[in-house]
């Protein structure tokens, strides 16, 4: 009896642990398009990886990168975060209206144990345009006859709502698109977790970039189903340990 209750408990623990079995998986590739802008003047590039808008006052429009992780492939050793890739914002002094949001959707593929997979999802970004109107002071040497009204040899502070004013991004939602996919025995799904460090928005001084990371997790949402012997087995086990119970009481 002792060696059937040890042999169930090792089929237990066999089928619970395959989880554990689970990693290494290696991420193989990462695209991404931006994609339903609102908003915003001259837009161009949607359906690519780059999105620029504004008309430029001499050093370009502003806009969106997004650059996958590499080098690939890169491998997933667990449910934890990982990097996918970054987005990059461009911020430069543009007239014309700027969007106000835009999606970015992106498309992951995975190998492992012998199996190819894929998966895909979308980030939706909100984005603050802010016009250069920040007040600024500047200042002259004021000369003139006190009489009319005017100094002389006088510092005479000047304020004018001209000074730049940092862009805003940040994140509305994202969700996933595409269905579980499998690897060996194993079932998978994608969640987008967001900006890494638990950002949740982000600021771009003028004529200035920033790059923020991506991060994405896998988790395994399926145990494998256990092979119908196995099945039997446990079956028979359960009813052996029940009748040694039964002759144990009488």
């Amino acid at each position: 009896m002792k060696m059937l209750a040890k042999a169930l408990v090792a089929t237990a623990t066999a089928l619970t642990a395959s989880v554990a079995f689970a990693f290494p998986v290696n991420l193989t590739s990462v695209s991404g398009s931006f994609e339903n802008a609102v908003g915003g003047s001259n837009v161009n590039g949607e359906g690519t990886s780059q999105i620029r808008w504004g008309y430029s006052s001499g050093a370009g429009q502003s806009g969106y990168n997004f650059n996958g992780t590499s080098p690939l492939p890169q491998t997933i050793l667990d449910s934890d975060a990982f990097v996918l890739g970054s987005l990059t914002h461009i911020n430069k002094p543009v007239t014309g209206d700027g969007i106000t949001g835009v999606d970015l959707a992106v498309n992951l593929g995975f190998d492992g144990f012998g199996d190819n997979g894929s998966s895909s999802g979308t980030f939706v970004f909100a984005h603050d345009e802010t016009p250069n109107t920040a007040p600024e002071v500047t200042g002259q040497w004021c000369l003139g006859i006190p009489f009319f009204g005017l100094c002389l040899g006088k510092w005479q502070d000047i304020v004018s709502n001209s000074g730049d004013v940092d862009d805003q991004i940040w994140i509305l939602d994202e969700y996933v698109t595409s269905t579980d996919f499998q690897l060996g025995n194993n079932l998978y799904s994608l969640d987008l977790l967001g900006f890494e460090g638990d950002l949740e928005t982000f600021l771009t001084a003028e004529n200035a970039i920033t790059s923020v990371n991506l991060l994405a997790r896998l988790n395994v949402t399926e145990l494998p189903v256990p092979e119908p012997g196995t099945m039997a087995l446990l079956g028979l086990g359960l009813l052996g340990l029940g009748a040694a119970r039964k002759r144990a009481r009488q």
